[in-house]
């Protein structure tokens, strides 16, 4: 149906995607001159009655829904052939997509998201609604982890077809709350419940709950324990292990009662994980894996005296001299005082913790660092996942207490973990589909703004990328954002009401790329952690946070766009030094 124009006002750009009910376009709105996403019944469901008023009803009670992380449903007509409905169209990555392609994820990373989703969740609630299909692939995450809700009220539609309901719970059951495998209806307890299994799988990426059929799923939800989560990736705090526990509970009143109580102990992780604080809390009691054992006796212990003889008065010859006994009495009381200070330093060493250093893990993978710390009866937990021109992703490249430290046994070690290179080449997505360019630049760790330049051309097909800018084969930083140039076509006019619209312009030039040379002196220092954040034509935007390692002078090289930069650079987040040109 590409190219197609349905209700004389969306023209059919891209098929985005194919579900179970659904063929989903990106569309243009000839109208209002915007991009939407269009949704059309397939052709077997576009006369089933039941399901469309089912549908209507759904989309009925979206209306009223207005939430940053929710899509905005702009128009539904389902009596036309084929039934559609139109939303906002957002530029992202289904959270299903990126599970299967990175997970497991940082747990700041995992926290953020969880962070979206449950505010599009409180928003849904406190219009008396409920989700109800909550689970990754309804979840889209776009740049800078932002977060849209899709799906909302869906599953009563696909009730509504017991051929498309089988189909659905096959692909819901992992996220599906016991409840309602017992028949019970969707509600704000089954929604958290599916927020315990999403977090438990951007962090594990794996379900808590498996089988080899939908009803084998069912069962284990119903009477598998809990499996703990920091079982199965260790630098999960405990805090987030409590959180994923009271999400998952059996009985839908010991998990959290309202999205909100949810959100206040999400954002409390997030602020701990920025400030360095302290994640050894949980909102609920999790079983001791310390497996310590009372004492079966106090080895110390003393048998009772036997009775002290009877003492007998004997009169002797003070025959010592005064000088003797006192000698005599100092050398006695040395002696007991020797023994109790000997006593005392061999139970302190008996009983003193167990010391160790810190282990070499720089260098090393994340998970073979992870191993060996916990060989070394460490806890190990990611602080940060950065940029490093000298480790390639995934390899530690700071450790703090740093290596060869002596610390305590049990003590936790914080890693910073490389996301490779901060520069990296544009790859060449001309003549692609606009989707699949932007997930060809994502996929190389660049960020696309969601506003593109569209032009005429003669060769290049409507809703294909022309170029890019910067231009492909560039060497950029990741985080200067990607523009892309998208045909509109040969032959595209506007509307005859419409005025028609001047010439296209050529495009200003890009600002002008600077390099700057930032010296950090840490000659007489130990290791710091460095941030630059760049103010520029691009905007605010932080282009290094790593540890450096302290005895040296750092040269960096630092880009900015435009005539007017600011460079603020921090050691330990305290401003140490402001460039402005």
């Amino acid at each position: 149906m590409t190219g197609n124009v349905l209700a004389a006002r969306y023209e059919l750009l891209e098929q985005l995607s194919e579900g179970l009910l659904f063929h989903v376009y990106r569309a243009r709105d000839l109208t209002r001159s915007r991009v939407v996403t269009l949704k059309a019944v397939r052709a077997p469901y576009a006369a089933n009655m039941p399901l469309l008023e089912a549908l209507q009803m759904a989309l009925d009670s979206r209306r009223r829904l207005r939430h940053p992380n929710l899509m905005e449903l702009y128009e539904a007509d389902l009596t036309a052939q084929p039934p559609f409905f139109v939303e906002e169209f957002v530029r992202g990555l289904d959270l299903h997509t990126r599970i299967r392609r990175t997970a497991p994820f940082t747990v700041p990373i995992a926290i953020e998201i969880m962070i979206g989703i449950v505010e599009g969740l409180q928003a849904i609630h406190s219009a008396g609604l409920t989700h109800g299909d909550l689970r990754p692939a309804n979840v889209l995450v776009g740049s800078e982890w932002h977060v849209w809700l899709n799906g909302v009220g869906m599953r009563g539609v696909y009730r509504a077809e017991p051929s498309l309901a089988a189909a659905h719970e096959a692909r819901a059951a992992a996220y599906t709350a016991p409840e309602l495998f017992r028949g019970g209806a969707p509600s704000v307890a089954s929604d958290i419940y599916a927020c315990g299994v999403i977090l438990f799988e951007m962090i594990t990426a794996a379900v808590p709950f498996t089988g080899e059929t939908p009803v084998l799923i069912a069962e284990s939800h119903l009477n598998d324990p809990i499996p703990s989560l920091r079982q199965r990736n260790p630098a999960a705090p405990r805090t987030v292990e409590g959180i994923v526990t009271k999400c998952l509970q059996k009985d839908p009143a010991q998990r959290y009662a309202t999205a909100m109580q949810l959100l206040n102990d999400l954002k409390a992780v997030r602020d701990a994980l920025r400030f360095g604080k302290s994640l050894g809390w949980s909102p609920i009691d999790l079983p001791d894996s310390t497996g310590a054992k009372p004492a079966s006796g106090d080895i110390f212990a003393r048998k009772p005296a036997p009775p002290s003889p009877p003492v007998v008065e004997e009169e002797e010859e003070d025959d010592i001299p005064k000088w003797l006994r006192m000698m005599i009495w100092l050398t006695g009381a040395l002696v007991v005082l020797g023994l109790v200070i000997g006593f005392a330093a061999w139970m302190a060493l008996r009983f003193a913790p167990e010391d160790r250093p810190v282990p070499q893990v720089v260098g090393k993978k994340l998970d073979e660092a992870n191993r060996i710390l916990r060989d070394a009866d460490l806890e190990p937990e990611v602080r940060l996942e950065g940029y490093s021109e000298q480790y390639p992703p995934g390899v530690v490249y700071s450790v703090s207490p740093p290596e060869g430290r002596v610390v305590r046994k049990g003590s936790k070690v914080y890693l910073w973990v490389s996301k490779g290179s901060r520069f990296v080449e544009v790859p060449n997505v001309s003549n692609m589909p606009e989707s699949r360019a932007r997930r060809e630049l994502e996929g190389t760790g660049l960020a696309v703004m969601d506003s593109v330049e569209e032009r005429r051309h003669d060769t290049v097909p409507l809703g294909y990328v022309i170029a890019t800018v910067p231009p492909a084969g560039a060497r950029i930083d990741r985080s200067r954002p990607i523009k892309l140039i998208v045909s509109i076509g040969s032959g595209y006019e506007p509307l005859p009401s419409r005025a028609p619209e001047p010439a296209l312009e050529p495009s200003p030039p890009s600002p002008a790329t600077r390099v700057f040379e930032v010296k950090i002196d840490l000659t007489d220092q130990p290791d710091r952690r460095i941030r630059i954040e760049v103010e520029d034509a691009l905007g605010k935007r932080t282009v290094l946070d790593e540890m450096r390692p302290g005895g040296q002078v750092h040269t960096l090289a630092v880009e900015a766009q435009g005539d007017r930069v600011k460079i603020r650079i921090y050691v330990d987040d305290q401003l140490a030094q402001e460039i402005v040109r």
